[in-house]
């Protein structure tokens, strides 16, 4: 059996909660395989406008489509820094893809008071603002206690839930982007989206980078060996948790979701490549957050005796 790392959260105060684009402070981009599709979990969306694409190298900005419902930022850490994040589709319809240093950090969770704002724009936040009910992240994510220098490793990725919002599911409202834990051990075409606050960029717009991502190889004596995915792009600050989107419309910001935005540079921007492990705790978080909504009963509260241990 594989323990999945989860975090409770109070959320009745969310609404309250301030916001502002500062983002982590670190060197790396913070705050900033045989390819098969898995199950049902294709892009979802009530409606797909046509949008420009994002540049290879460039985050360049991504209007309309999917992406400007079921992608937005992630408000963290007491309302202090923001991620960005998206929803993917499950069975619960209430689930996020994020990085993990977005929500457990130096040994803490950042998830209380934390809430979702999808489509955010300039200050606009058309479909409103959505509680964070509880926040999964890998074991060996937490056992590491994952300062914010480490963060570009294999692990860091996290599934979050959100609470329904008037009996209304979040995936109901704004769709969900795909997911898929099994890609290419080359190269794979993608768009990585997310909101990046600072440098040139001021974190008030989505924006995304198109280009061809590599594999390679993560491998520190002190931290668990993997694979990551590397991908030319300028994104800093506030892309971390963005999706990383394949697909025949992902440059369109339609497509699933095969990692997340982690850490990088000036010039590379690097995800966990998801796999068995990501699988699994996705898996936790969704059956966690299925149970509460057929019980009427919080995820946190179910979660303790059904779901943070999934078969592995």
């Amino acid at each position: 059996m594989t323990s999945v790392a989860f975090a409770a959260t109070v959320t009745a105060a969310v609404a309250l909660a301030p916001w502002t684009s500062d983002a982590p402070q670190g060197d790396r981009v913070v705050g900033l395989g045989s390819a098969a599709p898995w199950g049902s979990a294709g892009p979802r969306t009530p409606t797909a406008p046509t949008a420009p694409g994002p540049v290879q190298g460039q985050a360049g900005p991504v209007v309309g489509g999917l992406a400007a419902t079921s992608v937005g930022v992630l408000v963290v850490d007491g309302g202090r820094h923001q991620c960005s994040a998206a929803v993917v589709a499950s069975r619960s319809r209430r689930l996020l893809a994020t990085a993990a240093h977005c929500v457990w950090l130096g040994g803490a969770w950042r998830v209380d008071g934390a809430f979702f704002i999808p489509g955010y724009a300039a200050g606009e936040e058309p479909h409103g603002r959505w509680a964070v009910d509880t926040a999964y992240v890998p074991p060996a994510w937490q056992q590491a206690n994952s300062p914010i220098s480490d963060v570009a490793a294999p692990t860091d990725f996290a599934f979050v839930t959100l609470l329904p919002r008037d009996g209304v599911l979040p995936e109901q409202v704004l769709g969900a982007q795909g997911i898929r834990f099994t890609s290419p051990t080359t190269q794979l075409p993608v768009a990585a989206l997310g909101y990046p606050a600072t440098g040139v960029y001021d974190g008030q717009s989505l924006r995304g980078c198109d280009g061809d991502a590599t594999v390679q190889s993560f491998d520190r004596p002190d931290r668990p060996s993997g694979q990551v995915l590397a991908l030319t792009c300028d994104m800093t600050e506030g892309a971390s948790g963005g999706p990383w989107l394949t697909g025949p419309d992902a440059a369109r910001g339609r497509g699933q979701v095969i990692g997340v935005v982690s850490g990088g540079d000036d010039t590379t921007l690097v995800s966990p490549r998801f796999d068995d492990t990501a699988r699994q705790v996705y898996e936790a978080a969704d059956s966690a957050a299925t149970l509460s909504r057929v019980s009427g009963s919080p995820a946190s509260s179910m979660a303790t005796e059904a779901a943070v241990s999934t078969g592995g």
